[in-house]
């Protein structure tokens, strides 16, 4: 039963396979440095199907890797659930050295809550091993 659903699905999943190995990747994560829970976080933009569900982030906690396309699209928007209000911030300016977007590689998305706004802190990663692939998104 289960060989019969992967073979189902083998033609749908190829193309993503091939796609994420020609084309650069971020390797994100996000950081609550807030003094509040962050009781679910949501990365990246569903119509590409490049979003990511990371859970819930208690304050200094900080959430698993995950890849995505290394394009704009994939990675300027992130959706925070607290306890009384959601709050999404789309971001087009934070990136290091002032750059529109992000070079490939991996990055820490480090936000705090400044009255009911989000503000996020960029800090990149040193590439010291190689990320768990497991939670890559095409």
């Amino acid at each position: 039963m289960m060989r019969r659903t992967l073979l189902r699905l083998l033609p749908v999943l190829a193309p993503g396979l091939a796609h994420a190995q020609d084309h650069p990747t971020v390797w994100l994560r996000v950081r609550n440095n807030s003094q509040e829970v962050f009781e679910h976080v949501w990365q990246g933009l569903p119509r590409t199907r490049s979003d990511v569900d990371l859970g819930p982030l208690r304050p200094g906690q900080t959430s698993r890797w995950h890849a995505v396309p290394a394009t704009l699209a994939h990675y300027r928007k992130t959706r925070i659930q607290l306890a009384q209000r959601q709050l999404t911030d789309v971001t087009d300016t934070s990136f290091p050295q002032g750059r529109a977007t992000l070079e490939p590689g991996r990055y820490t998305f480090a936000y705090t809550l400044e009255g009911d706004a989000l503000r996020l802190t960029v800090i990149p990663e040193a590439e010291t091993t190689a990320p768990d692939r497991s939670h890559q998104k095409q």
